[in-house]
């Protein structure tokens, strides 16, 4: 039977969903737009038989109305069946896969049918979903009616983003008497640019919608041809992403991300630098960006723990990889065992007001004060906490340094230390700390600790390159 709404059978939908190409792609940002049209694709599912097993799964969906649950087991056997490494929880990915492929199509064969009678019911209304936490634009939207002609629609008709249920209802003039409607203006569009994190687009998206569902879905056949040429156009991921030194991090921090990193990383643009970016390439050396919450083991750590296994690839129990029991004083931690590191942030932490002059300027101060230790009041107690003095944020990226010279001298062996007193007082507790604090050194400002400490600019030197 296929899928009903009200008393009408719907076959606009599952024709529109039949009519589209299998395209291979390597995540959800390669087709753009009213491309979805004609193409079906599961973001990083590139092998055709995986595909094609995705799209029975929810061409029955959709054509039989099987519900999510029964996506959700497909989704699982076909996953075990290829063995394919996805991103995020596999219940959150099914339903994301279902909801979006039903919805879009619901609402592509929709407009099939709206274009045969809107000469009868030329207008359309825009009703809010009703839910429980709504999108402040789509609730402002509920019971505006325009033509079907307006322009508006051409960007607003729903679904407006990911897990929106709002709907395009048709009127008739009739109907607009009896449910005491008018026709009103077309809201004032408001812009803003979303950028791909990955490619650097830049794509200007109306205010309210998510990135890539300003369009209205469609079946036209001209769509098929084009949207190939689109895909053949398009050069590999590889090819279209700048360069970056830190490749990745998982992290549930806007404004704290590999991008920033690797900005950072770049300006300093220094020996050092690309030493470090051989080991981390070298290695595949991971970073998690948490909040406090998360590192604290509770409700918000078990809620991102598969997503944070999907990511690592450990195979360990996942708390395991990124809980302590001291999140309060720690900010960042890591261990022998692992290959990643961790580091706290809060959510208002922006990496890209960081610049390298202030991790610089911090470093320097630290280590010209030790210069002068114990005949002054006494060192910093680490890079971190002059960082600090700058920004939360620049004492992130310290921390990172700080937490990625201890997998450093763990993959080089844990060599000898040269005799060389500490900089901070929190490099002087452990043979371990005393690395990775002198490893921020050595990272943000090398001319003055090969000045200061000569024996432990080379000692970093010679253990980076052995951990390659």
């Amino acid at each position: 039977m296929p899928v009903r709404y009200g008393s009408q059978p719907f076959d606009e939908q599952i024709q529109h969903f039949r009519n589209k190409t299998n395209i291979g792609t390597e995540r959800w940002a390669d087709i753009w737009k009213q491309a979805h049209d004609r193409a079906f694709m599961v973001a990083g599912a590139m092998k055709d038989d995986l595909l094609a097993d995705f799209r029975r799964a929810v061409d029955t969906a959709i054509s039989e109305g099987r519900s999510l649950g029964w996506f959700q087991s497909q989704f699982d056997d076909i996953v075990a069946k290829h063995g394919w490494q996805h991103t995020g929880a596999a219940s959150w990915r099914a339903q994301v896969i279902y909801d979006t492929n039903i919805r879009q199509s619901y609402t592509a064969g929709r407009e099939q049918q709206i274009e045969q009678i809107k000469h009868r019911r030329p207008y359309g209304l825009y009703k809010h979903s009703g839910s429980e936490h709504p999108r402040h634009d789509h609730l402002s939207w509920n019971n505006l009616v325009l033509p079907l002609d307006d322009p508006w629609w051409k960007t607003h008709t729903p679904i407006n983003g990911y897990g929106c249920k709002c709907r395009k209802l048709t009127l008739s003039e009739q109907d607009l008497q009896r449910l005491g409607l008018k026709v009103g203006k077309a809201p004032e569009v408001d812009y803003y640019d979303w950028v791909d994190s990955l490619t650097g687009e830049v794509h200007r998206i109306p205010k309210g919608i998510d990135p890539g569902f300003d369009y209205t879905p469609q079946s036209s056949a001209a769509l098929t041809e084009k949207t190939r040429k689109i895909i053949a156009r398009k050069p590999p991921l590889n090819a279209r992403l700048n360069p970056r030194i830190v490749d990745h991090a998982f992290s549930t921090v806007r404004g704290v991300n590999a991008t920033e990193l690797s900005r950072i990383l770049t300006e300093l643009d220094s020996p050092q630098v690309k030493a470090f970016e051989a080991v981390l390439k070298k290695h595949d050396l991971k970073t998690l960006f948490l909040k406090l919450t998360e590192i604290s083991g509770g409700k918000k750590a078990y809620a991102i723990a598969d997503d944070v296994e999907a990511y690592l690839q450990s195979g360990r129990h996942p708390l395991v990889n990124f809980t302590s029991r001291r999140p309060k004083r720690v900010n960042g931690f890591t261990a022998s065992s692992f290959r990643h590191v961790v580091v706290k942030a809060k959510s208002t932490d922006k990496l890209a007001g960081v610049s390298t002059r202030q991790l610089t300027e911090a470093a320097e101060r630290v280590i010209a004060e030790a210069g002068h230790y114990p005949s002054r009041d006494g060192r910093w107690w680490s890079f971190s906490a002059a960082a600090q003095q700058h920004s939360d944020a620049a004492r992130v990226t310290a921390t990172w340094a700080h937490e990625m010279g201890h997998q450093l001298y763990f993959l080089a062996g844990r060599p000898t230390l040269p005799g060389q007193p500490s900089l901070t007082e929190y490099g002087s507790t452990t043979i371990d700390e005393w690395f990775a604090e002198h490893f921020v050194a050595w990272l943000f400002a090398p001319d003055a600790l090969k000045v200061s400490q000569p024996e432990s600019f080379a000692f970093i030197t010679d253990t980076v390159q052995k951990a390659l």
